[in-house]
């Protein structure tokens, strides 16, 4: 019973230590080296970010919402996606609702979606029409009952033409009015 008591003292001095205990250890040895104030470490953030998107060294990524999915594009993907869809074959679309638009180097990330106006995804509609044909058979067993149902939904192909990031990272959306 002793060592119990002993054991759970010793645990107790460790959690409850005067300067905060176990959990001020730890952070003490995450706290950062430099002492820059927050605001100038965002706004130099902005500015890396802003230089990174003008000189485009790497290829722009975004996921995109499209018909109830999220699609994960880049410049020349091709999409397949089922189910009814109005744009005809040759029309030029754009995909406003996007998520996330990143770069090897930098992610913007959006909550739920990234200002309006910042990223552009352009896409073209290359073909319409039917997927494969899927069987669906059902059978029961001693039963004389067999069905064999087909199905083919139909579909639409995309061609993404560009993913594009405005470099204008912060600034204020303008009114179009």
């Amino acid at each position: 019973m002793s060592l119990i008591r002993a054991g759970l003292q010793r645990l107790s001095s460790v959690f409850n230590n005067g300067a905060g205990g176990l959990l001020s250890r730890l952070s003490s040895n995450l706290a950062p080296l430099e002492n820059k104030s927050i605001p100038d470490t965002k706004n130099d953030v902005i500015a890396t970010c802003n230089k990174l998107i003008e000189e485009n060294k790497s290829r722009n990524f975004a996921i995109v919402h499209l018909l109830g999915k999220q699609w994960r594009v880049t410049d020349g993907d091709l999409l397949v996606v089922e189910g009814y869809w109005p744009p005809n074959i040759g029309d030029k679309i754009t995909l406003d609702k996007v998520l996330l638009a990143a770069s090897k180097d930098f992610s913007l990330i959006g909550r739920p979606l990234v200002q309006p106006g910042l990223v552009t995804v352009t896409a073209t509609i290359i073909s319409k029409g039917l997927s494969h044909t899927r069987t669906h058979f059902k059978k029961k067993r001693r039963k004389q009952f067999m069905r064999i149902n087909f199905q083919r939904a139909q579909q639409t192909m995309l061609r993404i033409n560009s993913v594009e990031i405005a470099n204008k990272i912060n600034e204020a959306p303008k009114n179009v009015f």
